[in-house]
């Protein structure tokens, strides 16, 4: 089976007071294609920064990070952001909907930036509205949307150009708990239905139940969950 992602050697520091803080030091990671994979850890434990350099929204300062056959080291600002628009799906924990548009036009917000005609994002939008069981609130505005409401919109956003890659940073983080299980099953479901890659980072293990697999962030790497009990670095 073929890697969505595969990072050597990765290393990442912001500078603070001179001095530079290494929040991704030396990682490894390797994802197969098709494969659901969860990172929990503390804030600040470098989950989002991992999520954003294998996005392309931040830059491989060290190392090398291969995402569906494409050295991100190699590759310019604009191939990153073609990259994206082609192949990776954005979930965030603030939902991110532009308040200006409405469900359908957030939704089909990828599409329209890749050029598709009218017509073909229609087409697209209809089984997604209905998956996510908002097929009538198409017209509504964000501000309308219960949290759960939107952070779906964000869901149906992120598939709608049938990525293989899934990017979810704590997609559940601003939802009571039922609406994030709730979530969850959703994002499990049509992800599974797209045959795509899922990468969901989290502070909750109860979140991470979904993956196939669970890694742990601390001081910068990836533990396997039993390595990070080992190390008494689970708890938090």
């Amino acid at each position: 089976m073929s890697d969505a992602v595969s990072i050597s050697g990765l290393s990442h520091a912001y500078n603070r007071s001179s001095k530079p803080r290494f929040i991704v030091d030396n990682l490894s990671l390797d994802v197969s294609m098709g494969d659901i994979v969860a990172i929990v850890g503390r804030s600040g434990s470098g989950k989002s920064t991992l999520l954003n350099i294998i996005g392309g929204l931040e830059p491989v300062q060290s190392g090398k990070v291969r995402v569906l056959n494409n050295t991100l080291n190699h590759m310019s600002d604009t191939d990153r952001t073609a990259l994206r628009r082609s192949d990776i799906g954005f979930i965030y924990q603030a939902f991110n909907l532009i308040p200006t548009l409405n469900v359908a036009d957030n939704i089909t917000l990828p599409l329209a930036l890749a050029g598709h005609t009218t017509r073909s994002r229609t087409e697209a939008l209809k089984p997604l509205l209905n998956a996510i069981g908002l097929e009538d609130r198409g017209d509504d505005y964000p501000d309308v949307l219960s949290g759960g409401e939107q952070q779906r919109v964000a869901i149906a956003r992120a598939l709608i150009h049938k990525p293989a890659i899934v990017l979810a940073d704590e997609p559940t983080g601003n939802l009571d708990a039922q609406s994030g299980r709730n979530i969850l099953s959703l994002l499990d479901a049509l992800v599974k239905e797209q045959r795509s890659s899922l990468l969901l980072v989290t502070h909750s293990l109860e979140v991470a139940q979904v993956a196939d697999r669970i890694l742990v962030m601390s001081n910068g790497k990836l533990l396997t969950a039993e390595e990070s009990q080992l190390n008494g670095s689970l708890a938090w």
